[in-house]
């Protein structure tokens, strides 16, 4: 297997994290979003191998890393950036901060990276059994809850009860639950002698660390008067059109893909040793039969479709306002009876081989995600948001028919990767009400595009960078 070029590797990865990150950011956020930048990379990844039969089940791949970085997804990191940014504030302890953001920032990036080296072992068929994950997973909601009991509870900020270790001061915390499947993926990793994941692993937890960092000080810089009394972007900061968190964001991206990119050239001699039966032979790793494998693969794609009742009947909304329809609902509960609809039974099957349900993590899956967000929570401000919905719920069935009776080529996924989510974006971002409001407060062209803030800014920037990738695409997978 020859290898693409490392430094067209590296570079196209911090490119298409940057990317990544930035409309996951934007469009979506939490641990749904995390799964593009993760699927982008996982791509990445096999297409540096050179593998003919990598790429031609590179779903397998992408699916992994996208559902590995899903988990981190869940954490909150607002209250946590405030010990850094907040310089007026009680809470202001950047030591603190600092050390927090590199640590949740490991616990993310690392599992996405690890997950992503485990198929590749796993696909080998000499590194792992059967056993292995079908354990590993089942285990997975149980000790999630274990380290959650233990490293975040109590968690009653009204009485004054937090955990011991507490970032956050009015959020949730939850890093507990990834820092056991963090630990237990080692471990499992260890046993089984697999030293490309641990190798993935180091370099993701790295890049997500020293991203967090680096990403946090530019931000903190933007936001606040230099030692001279200037603001970092001059007269730009003063009209108000410069996105720093977007920027934190775009940097975060970057570190993401050089790490993990540089990780899997380091390591890359040993997967491709495990991988050599598997050439030889023609076929990867599967280790379900076809029709328990089907029926697994959509079974669990009907689940994540019927999670969206878990968010529409603990609420009804009256207006712009949001009230419980059932009394208290803890949304957390929710939250954790949703996950393993992602993060458990779907990437269990995955790690064995299952390129259906890769298939529909990696294409109708993304496209289902964006759209249930954005259908329920970012389009209030449409007049017709009913018929929005019917829209988008029409467009998915298309998308989904289309999933079962020809599947999509890597090249049509990636054109949806780049341009879809920005139209999503678009379509919130300039909305009829909100263009309207800035023209009518607007006196000049001038005031009009300032009216907009950084987003004048950065969605150019996205249109740059969604022309590069659909440019390397088209060359690369089509």
């Amino acid at each position: 297997m020859e290898t693409q070029n490392i430094f067209t590797f590296l570079a196209i990865s911090m490119i298409t994290m940057c990317f990544g990150w930035g409309i996951r950011g934007s469009a979506i956020g939490g641990e749904k979003g995390a799964m593009l930048p993760g699927a982008f990379m996982g791509i990445l990844c096999v297409w540096y191998t050179g593998s003919e039969l990598l790429m031609d089940n590179v779903y397998l791949f992408a699916a992994a890393c996208a559902l590995g970085y899903f988990y981190g997804g869940m954490e909150p990191y607002g209250s946590t950036m405030s010990l850094v940014l907040t310089h007026n504030s009680p809470r202001y302890n950047p030591p603190l901060g600092y050390l927090a953001l590199a640590f949740k920032g490991s616990i993310w990036s690392g599992l996405g990276s690890a997950f992503l080296g485990m198929s590749f072992s796993a696909m080998s068929g000499v590194v792992y059994k059967w056993y292995d994950f079908v354990i590993f997973f089942a285990l997975v909601p149980l000790v999630q809850e274990i380290g959650y009991r233990i490293f975040n509870t109590p968690y009653d900020p009204e009485h004054g009860k937090m955990p011991k270790v507490c970032f956050s001061k009015d959020s949730r915390e939850e890093w507990g639950r990834n820092l056991v499947i963090v630990a237990g993926v080692l471990v499992m990793a260890a046993i089984r002698r697999d030293i490309f994941t641990i190798i993935m692993w180091v370099g993701g937890a790295l890049a997500g660390s020293i991203g967090w960092v680096i990403a946090i000080t530019f931000y903190d810089k933007e936001l606040h008067p230099l030692k001279n009394g200037k603001m970092l972007f001059g007269k730009w900061e003063k009209l108000k059109i410069v996105d720093g968190w977007k920027i934190m964001e775009f940097t975060q991206g970057c570190f993401n893909g050089l790490g993990i990119a540089g990780a899997f050239v380091l390591g890359w001699p040993l997967a491709a040793k495990n991988l050599e039966q598997a050439e030889a032979a023609g076929k990867l790793w599967y280790m379900l039969p076809e029709k328990v494998d089907t029926v697994l693969s959509w079974a669990f794609c009907a689940l994540i479709i019927l999670t969206i009742f878990l968010f529409i009947i603990p609420y009804r909304r009256n207006g712009n306002k949001i009230t419980r329809a059932f009394g208290e609902v803890d949304m957390n509960i929710v939250e954790v009876l949703e996950r393993p609809c992602y993060m458990v039974g779907p990437l269990a099957l995955v790690m064995l081989g299952s390129t259906t349900m890769a298939s529909i993590i990696c294409c109708f899956t993304m496209y289902y995600v964006i759209a249930q967000h954005d259908g329920l929570e970012r389009y209030w401000d449409y007049k017709n948001i009913k018929l929005i919905r019917i829209f988008l719920i029409l467009l998915g069935a298309v998308i989904l028919a289309g999933q079962i009776l020809r599947g999509y080529t890597l090249w049509e996924t990636w054109i949806f990767y780049c341009v879809g989510y920005i139209l999503f974006d678009l379509v919130y971002f300039y909305r009829p009400s909100r263009v309207s409001e800035n023209y009518r407060n607007s006196k000049s062209v001038k005031e009009f595009l300032v009216s907009f803030g950084g987003d004048i800014t950065v969605l150019p920037f996205f249109h740059i960078l969604m022309v590069g990738l659909l440019v390397f695409g088209y060359y690369n997978f089509r």
